[in-house]
């Protein structure tokens, strides 16, 4: 269990290229700036390095202004050479061509390592660089996909009714059906959030905001893609979104017996505040209050 005051569990993801000037620090400008736009910054601790890397040598101008069109400022970056500090099995690493994974392999064979193609701009003129950066931002889905399990997180559609009711269908014995969820999307406290997965929905997460004050519903993935973090980023977002709406608290309702979803709410500081007796059937069990103080945990995300 995360102890308080601590964050969730944050995933540490590196871009890896030779010289650190040019593709893997837009990759992650690009990474980072997309994080923000979802409102997921907060699961991850992102750094780029090189291979052959000089400390501290300045990025190319043409990389900051082809970054900067996607909304990436890297224009302080300095360049920083990997070191044997920031190798570990558990980070995740993105290279930028199949010879960085080839080399960083040797070290941390079973580390988790995702290739790409991209194409090295250095030396060539501005139309190069930008070339390169749109090839970055091309690949980010594969990079999300890579590092969480799914391509993004975005409000509930009417298109995902099918596969929500699919989700709920799977994972609980009492599912919500297909018209009760379709009727969310009318409703305006309703704050449903799925994360997607090649244009379908593998996990949600649904909440009504009533004057501040947050109810959980649902927070679901299917089984065949768990253990990859969704449900955290799913709760990343909803949590996010409550934010910026001065929401007073988030609270839901768990089964006594879940320690794993226990942990997971844990972890984003929820502590129990109360029991509710043989609220859940089949079986019969008591289900625990989980509460979230926003104005307590404010430093905390």
């Amino acid at each position: 269990m995360t102890q308080r005051g601590k964050r969730p569990f944050m995933k540490n993801i590196y871009f890896i290229c030779t010289g650190n000037t040019c593709r893997s620090p837009m990759a992650e400008g690009l990474f980072c700036a997309e994080l923000k736009k979802q409102g997921l910054s907060s699961l991850c601790n992102v750094k780029s390095a090189g291979l052959a890397a000089s400390v501290g040598s300045p990025p190319s101008d043409y990389a900051v202004l082809a970054a900067k069109h996607y909304g990436a400022d890297m224009s302080a970056h300095r360049s920083n050479a990997l070191t044997q500090y920031d190798l570990s099995e558990e980070n995740y690493y993105i290279c930028m061509s199949p010879s960085h994974e080839a080399i960083l392999r040797q070290y941390i064979p079973n580390a988790h390592f995702l290739a790409l193609q991209i194409s090295d701009p250095f030396g060539g003129d501005q139309a190069c660089y930008a070339a390169c950066c749109a090839e970055i931002h091309a690949n980010l889905p594969r990079v999300f996909r890579f590092v969480f399990g799914f391509d993004e997180i975005r409000p509930m559609a009417e298109k995902d009714v099918p596969a929500i009711a699919a989700i709920e269908n799977e994972c609980f014995v009492h599912p919500w059906s297909a018209l009760s969820i379709e009727e969310e999307l009318n409703n305006e406290t309703a704050r449903f959030f799925v994360a997607e997965l090649d244009g379908t929905a593998v996990g949600y997460v649904g909440a009504n905001n009533i004057s501040g004050e947050v109810y959980i519903t649902n927070v679901a993935v299917l089984p065949r893609y768990r253990k990859n973090g969704i449900a955290k980023a799913l709760l990343t977002k909803l949590i996010a979104r409550c934010k910026t709406e001065n929401a007073e608290f988030l609270t839901l309702e768990v089964r006594e017996s879940n320690e794993p979803a226990k942990a997971l709410y844990q972890s984003f500081g929820f502590t129990e505040r109360g029991r509710r007796k043989r609220f859940y059937t089949d079986p019969t069990e008591d289900a625990l209050i989980y509460t979230l103080d926003f104005t307590k945990t404010e430093e905390r995300f």
